[in-house]
């Protein structure tokens, strides 16, 4: 019972390096901009601008989020622990938010845990590169993992409730690589972040089958490749409060048990409103920028979810600064 990757929600934080203090908040993390800590003097001349001020140089803090949410159904907590660097002392506002990065992650839901090592570049303020490995477990709780040797089968709520029993417990790796493209005009901030997975799980019925993932809401590939994207436009309206609009895709590959390509379409697609609210802007602290985030999303295109019922996603998120806050 895990959630779509609304988690990229928070990753807006990653678009802000125009504005934030260069101590690059973590972006699952922080979805709010920080108020750059420094002004224009009187006597300055008003056409240069005031860079904001150089992070720490190394940084380690802890991130959470935890979130539910509806249609489909689903909850789970993700943490991790990150060791940062600012890689140099960017001179513009071009690259003055840039870090490099390793983490500790850990995932876990009532039917499923992911763990392992997350990589993470931002050389520019427009881009930024994760890469991430997890060893992935499946409990066979709250009918988790259900597999298939056809994608084309019926994979709805209704279907999995009646084969709950049939659920078993196995494991597997998960392999991601995700950019992300991101840039600020004033108040509005415009990101794009893609993912390219990579699935290796133990399936009862071998090359070719398929298994329903809660995380990302569709049948995949026991063995194969999955594409997703988050696109936001996002107002920066206070220091505290964002709004905006999210459109997020899934678009799953499939091959049958000789390795030939199936023509079989359970891509799915939505559309709609997001808001974060930061409780406060403190950091450097224990409790940074707790955060309470909400998207609410129509499905344009979906093998089981179409008409009026919408995607519903509530989540709480903060990080804790260890050394060099």
């Amino acid at each position: 019972m895990t959630l779509r990757r609304p988690l990229s929600v928070l990753s807006l934080s990653l678009c802000l390096g125009f504005s934030a203090p260069a101590a690059a908040e973590e972006p699952e993390a922080a979805a709010l901009p920080s108020t750059p800590q420094t002004a224009p003097k009187p006597t300055d001349a008003p056409t240069a601008p005031t860079l904001p001020p150089l992070g720490p140089d190394t940084r380690l803090y802890f991130a959470n989020i935890n979130f539910l949410r509806w249609n489909p159904l689903g909850m789970e907590t993700q943490n991790r622990l990150i060791l940062q660097k600012r890689m140099f002392d960017g001179e513009s506002m071009l690259t003055r938010d840039n870090f490099v990065n390793g983490a500790f992650a850990i995932k876990a839901n009532p039917a499923s845990v992911k763990i392992g090592p997350v990589f993470e570049i931002q050389p520019l303020a427009i881009f930024n590169l994760r890469a991430t490995y997890e060893y992935v477990r499946y409990f066979g709780t709250f009918g988790f993992l259900q597999s298939y040797n056809n994608p084309m089968l019926d994979f709805s709520d209704d279907a999995r409730d009646l084969t709950e029993d049939a659920a078993y417990s196995t494991s597997g790796h998960h392999y991601m690589v995700e950019p992300t493209l991101q840039a600020r005009f004033g108040s509005f901030v415009v990101r794009s972040k893609a993912s390219i997975e990579y699935w290796n799980v133990a399936l009862r019925e071998g090359n070719g089958a398929s298994f329903y993932d809660a995380l990302l809401d569709t049948l995949i590939p026991g063995r194969g490749w999955v594409f997703t994207n988050d696109t936001d436009l996002m107002m920066l309206t206070t220091p505290q409060l964002t709004l905006g609009a999210r459109f997020s895709g899934v678009w799953p590959r499939y091959e049958n048990g000789s390795g030939g390509a199936q023509n079989v379409d359970n891509s799915h697609t939505r559309i709609g409103p997001i808001l974060a609210y930061a409780l406060n802007t403190r950091e450097g602290s224990s409790f940074n920028r707790p955060t309470i985030l909400l998207n609410f999303a129509w499905y344009l295109n979906h093998p089981n979810r179409g008409g009026a019922l919408p995607y519903m996603m509530g989540a709480f998120a903060f990080t804790s600064d260890f050394l060099g806050g």
